[in-house]
């Protein structure tokens, strides 16, 4: 069993950032220690004007406005974001498949030396896009209008587990508050960033075991909560864990899968996750580790590697079929798949590995 300390291991680094916007704090406090250091790209940018739609991604589906049922015949009215991996860019599409961004623009093309992107997410009030880099050791900030960069926070190309560098950042997501949390796998710690990329703080000793919120055991994902909280995928015994707003452990489950991937929590307090095989499926589950449901066709529909599932709505789920080249919408109370994209702004998706939401007015 793992021996028991006393209280959580939080730990100062001095990730490399640009710097732009104020900090924010959840669930560590302390003040940062950070210096920041130029990226070896074009300076950042100037925030754009922010948008009108609601500080509401899908990433925290207990907003009730994002929540709400999907009419019939509505496949999703908003915008979904697609890390395509394979084609080192991030594109962002309609229900219909219409392309309406595409990182790296050709006026900011500077950004794209930190791709391929594993993962994107929508900061709160939709002004920039948050991704990491499993490749290049990387978390950056991109300005959603001009797509130019705001900031960068690591050593780009260079793991570690130093003050400066990661080792296998994935899902760089940022809560409600603006503040961002990485899963840096390698070194099996969570990294909290602020709002401009300023390190907070992290959790977890570095110790690669299952005792959170000391140590982890391969963390591959950290989604925040809307109470603030956390919800971690643990790649070791295939685990799910639940921290609440001061890091202490609410729940921890073994999740019916073999390669866990990308937890985050419903408004029920269940966790949906994928299972990152082949075939693969789509779990939710409940907080005593049953399954509330289950998607994992077999045969020519079987899923293949599938790392990460979003929940567009009450009857809307969206999943990154990695290896399948594919991003799919299943309506979960019927089992049934409404549309499948397999392709953005005249390329085919090529090992697409990240999705977040961006709903509609």
């Amino acid at each position: 069993m793992p021996s028991r300390r006393p209280s959580i291991a939080i730990v100062l680094l001095g990730l490399a950032v640009v710097s732009c916007g104020p900090a924010a704090t959840a669930l560590t406090t302390m003040t940062p220690r950070v210096t920041p250091t130029p990226p070896p790209v074009s300076p950042s940018a100037t925030p754009s004007a922010q948008p009108s739609h609601p500080p509401l991604s899908a990433f925290l589906p207990g907003a009730a406005a994002g929540f709400a049922r999907t009419p019939d015949g509505v496949v999703f009215p908003g915008r979904l974001l697609i890390a395509d991996r394979g084609n080192r860019r991030i594109v962002e599409i309609t229900q219909d498949g219409m392309t309406t961004h595409i990182y790296p623009t050709a006026s900011a093309p500077g950004v794209g030396v930190y791709g391929p992107w594993d993962d994107a997410f929508y900061t709160p009030n939709g002004s920039a896009i948050v991704a990491n880099s499993e490749d290049t050791q990387t978390v950056i900030a991109v300005d959603r209008a001009t797509g130019a960069l705001r900031w960068l926070a690591g050593t780009p190309g260079r793991s570690g587990s130093g003050a400066t560098r990661f080792h296998t950042p994935d899902d760089a997501v940022p809560g409600s508050d603006g503040t961002i949390w990485v899963a840096d796998i390698n070194n099996c710690r969570l990294v909290h960033l602020s709002a401009d990329g300023a390190t907070l703080g992290t959790l977890g000793s570095g110790l690669c075991r299952h005792d959170p919120p000391r140590s982890f055991g391969h963390p591959n994902g950290a989604f925040p909560t809307q109470d603030g909280g956390l919800v971690v995928t643990e790649i070791d015994g295939s685990l799910v864990d639940r921290l609440a707003p001061d890091g202490t452990l609410l729940w921890s489950r073994h999740a019916p899968v073999r390669y866990p991937s990308d937890a985050m929590a419903y408004p029920d307090g269940t966790a949906l996750l994928t299972d990152y095989s082949r075939p693969g499926s789509v779990v939710q589950l409940a907080p005593d580790g049953g399954t509330r449901w289950r998607y994992g066709p077999s045969g020519a529909a079987a899923l293949n590697s599938p790392s990460i599932a979003i929940p567009l709505s009450s009857n809307r789920v969206a999943i990154c079929d990695d290896r399948g080249n594919r991003v799919i919408i299943v309506d979960p109370t019927a089992d049934a798949v409404l549309r499948t994209y397999d392709s953005a702004g005249g390329l085919r998706l090529r090992l697409p590995d990240g999705l977040a939401y961006w709903p509609a007015t």
